[in-house]
């Protein structure tokens, strides 16, 4: 039985989701148990917006964590950011991880009339931007004159629930700026989408010369880790969920087998068997991404011969 601090989060791109869909998914995600579920920031994506549709979701649900996968820093200052996030985690009673990033998608920021500097000045942006919203979320007043802000006794009331403060999520790729970021700030670092041993050791690496830097032990930091998950009771099912994937991705069945070679994909007990091997590597949080679209059957099938191997003191209703 492994540690019972391994999470599950049910990642979602929304795009193409009706709100009721959405509303589905996240009602049996909570249900089911898993510890988090998440949605994108793209201004221009024909999808819901990230925000707004998380403050709705909060009150449709009671347990499951509500996870911004990743905000674009770019998008909101950061007091207005520290008062949306307060008042989302007073209303989902303490359930916010505040998922921030440089903002990496320069269509996105154009295509709005948003500048889209460096990613340099970019990340010096992520970290003062981080700092002053903790420093909002603890401090009654905040005065700030920085390279990129400038506040003069800003408050932020009613703050968090969650004390000293929500959850920092930190995610992206870049080693040089980005890593120092993560190791200044986040709780939970969030950096690539099924990679390879060499190349997660070499992330964290850097991650941990970074730590070293700042006089920060790397341990404090959780290690999520982004990959699809393709999970059927048996071969046959599983075939035929390959098959589709193929079909949607619009590639062939050859190449899309290969493509799953760093995903999770397989029967209850394959399954477990991939997630255990990267548990042993020090991931500890799992943002899974299910076929789309998202069937409860895949959540619940996950939930009920999955999890329970690795979540010891789950609460979870499994009906």
């Amino acid at each position: 039985m492994t540690s019972p601090d391994i999470k599950f989060s049910v990642r979602i791109h929304q795009h193409g989701y009706s709100y009721q869909e959405l509303r589905e998914i996240w009602i049996a995600a909570d249900r089911l148990g898993f510890h988090s579920a998440t949605l994108y920031d793209l201004l221009n994506s024909p999808a819901l917006e990230c925000w707004t549709t998380l403050a709705a979701l909060a009150a449709e649900t009671g347990r499951i964590r509500l996870t911004p996968l990743v905000l674009a820093n770019t998008y909101r200052p950061p007091p207005l950011l520290a008062k949306m996030a307060a008042t989302l985690d007073v209303i989902s009673q303490g359930r916010l991880e505040l998922g921030i990033g440089t903002g990496g998608d320069e269509g996105d920021h154009r295509a709005s009339g948003y500048t889209y500097p460096s990613i340099q000045t970019r990340v010096e942006m992520l970290e003062e931007s981080v700092d002053i919203i903790k420093r909002l979320w603890q401090e009654p007043k905040v005065s700030h004159q920085g390279r990129h802000y400038s506040l003069n006794e800003a408050a932020v009331d009613p703050g968090p629930v969650q004390k000293p403060h929500p959850p920092i999520l930190i995610g992206g790729h870049g080693e040089r700026y980005l890593m120092r970021a993560v190791a200044r700030h986040a709780d939970i670092c969030n950096i690539g989408f099924e990679i390879g041993l060499e190349e997660f050791n070499a992330k964290l690496n850097s991650l941990e010369e970074h730590c070293q830097r700042e006089g920060r032990d790397l341990a404090e930091i959780e290690v999520s880790h982004n990959t699809r998950v393709i999970i059927a009771e048996n071969a046959a099912q599983l075939e035929d969920l390959v098959s589709g994937g193929a079909a949607a991705a619009n590639t062939t069945l050859s190449a899309y087998r290969k493509s799953l070679s760093r995903a999770i994909a397989g029967t209850p007990a394959q399954c477990r068997q991939q997630i255990q091997r990267l548990v042993d590597r020090g991931i500890t949080y799992f943002f899974l991404l299910f076929p789309e679209p998202v069937s409860v059957d895949s959540l619940s099938l996950f939930a009920k011969e999955v999890m329970p191997h690795f979540v010891r003191s789950a609460d979870r209703d499994l009906r």
